[in-house]
C-alpha cells in the first residue's frame, strides 16, 4: 500500500490534512449513492415572506464522483495508484 503524506503537498487537494481528506471522501461517497438512487436534486427554488431564492447544483457524473473517491483513497493510503501496463518480452 501507498504510504499516506499529511497535509497534501500538491495537486487540487494542496493543503488538505488527514480529516479533512476523509469527511471529503465519505462527502463524495454519500454523493455518489444519492445520485444512484435519484434522491439529489439538481435545483431548489423556495418562497419566503417578500421574495424568493433558488439553489442550483452542478450535475456531478457518476465517473467524476467515482475518480474524486479514487484519489481521495490514495491520498488515504486505502489503494495504491493504478499502475501502468508494460508489455513483457520473453
Amino acid at each position: 500500500m501507498a504510504k499516506s503524506v499529511f497535509p497534501v503537498p500538491r495537486g487540487p487537494w494542496a493543503g488538505m490534512t488527514e480529516a479533512q481528506v476523509t469527511a471529503a471522501r465519505n462527502g463524495a461517497q454519500q454523493a455518489l449513492i444519492q445520485l444512484m438512487s435519484g434522491k439529489r436534486p439538481q435545483s431548489v427554488n423556495y418562497a419566503q415572506g417578500d421574495g424568493s431564492r433558488g439553489v442550483s447544483f452542478a450535475a456531478a457524473t457518476q465517473a467524476e464522483l467515482r475518480q474524486n473517491i479514487r484519489e481521495f483513497n490514495i491520498l488515504l493510503g486505502v489503494a495504491a495508484p493504478r499502475r501502468a501496463m508494460r508489455p513483457y518480452f520473453r
